[in-house]
């Protein structure tokens, strides 16, 4: 008898404790981390303007985000959504991600404070 080989569903991974918010538009990436008892960490990554390099750089941030519980996103709807895909392609969990409508740009106590309410 033949039969189709089916893969181990994934486990759900442990909890963190850390979420982020990162706010996107050309030219930047803002990423602010925190939680869990940890100090509050932010850090800036350039966003070419080129379609072409953006891709990597996109890759960059995603991986910057690194293990989180939950991760905002805000930003300009085109990058946003591009970078969404590249962090579910990395491995994230799509249901860590959450978004919202903001008017921008936003600075680092913008995205403290968003933080916090993310909690």
């Amino acid at each position: 008898m033949h039969g189709t080989s089916r893969p181990k569903p994934a486990e759900k991974p442990a909890a963190t404790g850390v979420n982020a918010v990162v706010w996107i538009e050309p030219g930047r990436a803002l990423i602010v981390r925190g939680g869990a008892g940890a100090a509050i960490s932010s850090v800036e990554l350039p966003i070419p303007a080129t379609p072409a390099v953006t891709p990597p750089a996109l890759a960059e941030v995603a991986h910057s985000i690194g293990a989180v519980d939950r991760v905002l996103v805000l930003g300009t709807d085109e990058l946003r959504t591009a970078l969404e895909r590249e962090i579910v392609a990395i491995g994230h969990r799509p249901e860590t991600i959450r978004e919202a409508e903001v008017v921008g740009p936003m600075d680092e106590a913008a995205l403290v404070k968003r933080l916090a309410d993310l909690r």
